[in-house]
């Protein structure tokens, strides 16, 4: 935090230095919403000087997830592998992020952040279908699926582990904590599967959904129904 104080104090504080000290802000005390007011401390501003450069902490909120979304996408076009393997890597590396800056992260399945990181991951993620050999209908809803679940899943897993102070920032909060005082007894599907399912974490949940959203791509493009309305 002292290297994001000195880079304000000794040059020009703009857009990029508050996101960098939100950023580290989130990171290094996950379990706390971010005020102008701490983030002027940190920068060793006044928190006034933040308004010269986002109207507001939502504003400032969509710059930082801008900033995630850009990151993952870099992350992901570094890795080698097929499209479905670089996909996951950008999955797994957007859900990370998000957990490592949870306050930021929280936000991210009701604030939109319209910027250069959230335009290079629609395009990643289009690029990636249209090479598994999707177009037409069929890539607009593959590319829905797959970044709403994303946007949400990973929302929540900042959530999670922004409220539970004790918890690991791995997304090994389990699913179902306990099924309390219902008697399982009148739920066999769930008396049968009770210890599997307290096992299950939202790490597990969200890589779950990650494979069967990308087995359903492989499917429709192998079985040669990748395109439909909408292709030229």
């Amino acid at each position: 935090m002292a290297a994001t104080t000195k880079s304000a104090k000794r040059g020009r504080l703009d857009q990029r230095v508050i996101v960098d000290g939100l950023l580290a802000l989130a990171s290094g005390d996950p379990h706390s919403r971010i005020t102008f007011k701490r983030l002027g401390d940190a920068l060793g501003v006044d928190a006034t000087a933040m308004y010269r450069h986002f109207r507001n902490k939502d504003e400032l909120t969509c710059a930082a997830l801008d900033r995630l979304a850009g990151m993952a996408v870099v992350d992901a076009r570094a890795t080698e592998g097929t499209w479905r393997e670089r996909l996951e890597a950008y999955t797994m590396r957007a859900a990370e992020l998000s957990l490592e800056h949870p306050s930021i992260g929280a936000e991210g399945a009701v604030l939109d952040p319209i910027g250069p990181g959230d335009v290079s991951s629609d395009e990643f993620i289009l690029e990636m279908l249209t090479e598994a050999g999707l177009s037409g209908d069929a890539l607009l809803r593959a590319y829905a699926a797959l970044s709403g679940f994303v946007l949400s899943q990973s929302a929540a897993l900042a959530q999670d582990a922004m409220a539970k102070s004790d918890a690991a920032r791995d997304g090994s909060i389990p699913w179902i904590s306990s099924f309390g005082s219902v008697d399982l007894g009148d739920y066999p599907h769930v008396s049968a599967h009770r210890e599997a399912l307290l096992a299950i974490d939202g790490m597990s949940v969200y890589r779950a959904g990650i494979a069967a959203i990308l087995d359903s791509v492989e499917r429709s493009a192998s079985a040669g129904d990748g395109g439909g309305r909408g292709d030229a």
